[in-house]
């Protein structure tokens, strides 16, 4: 029974590892939550040139994955990557 209990132990101490080692990675290149621009429903749609059914229709797609705060959809810069590579390769930007 002790040897389990040992394996188990270092086990979790190596998923510890990887998720810390991930954690560190992820956020890597990234600014700080406080300098990174935000941007509401409103901006995408003059960014993008897209009406809001288009917005609704990205958004069923999963071209479009906001954050949801207090009811209002908001976007980092790099959350509109794939919608801003969508529109121009239909020639929209």
């Amino acid at each position: 029974m002790k040897k389990y209990i040992e394996t188990i132990i270092i086990l979790l101490r190596k998923i510890i590892e990887a998720l810390q080692n991930e954690k560190e990675s992820s956020s890597v290149g990234r600014p700080p939550l406080t300098e990174r621009k935000f941007y509401s429903k409103q901006d995408v749609l003059k960014l993008l040139n897209m009406t809001d059914v288009t917005y609704k229709r990205n958004l069923k797609k999963g071209i479009l994955n906001p954050m949801r705060l207090i009811g209002t959809d908001v976007y980092f810069e790099e959350d509109l990557l794939k919608a801003l590579e969508e529109s121009r390769m239909k020639g929209k930007i």
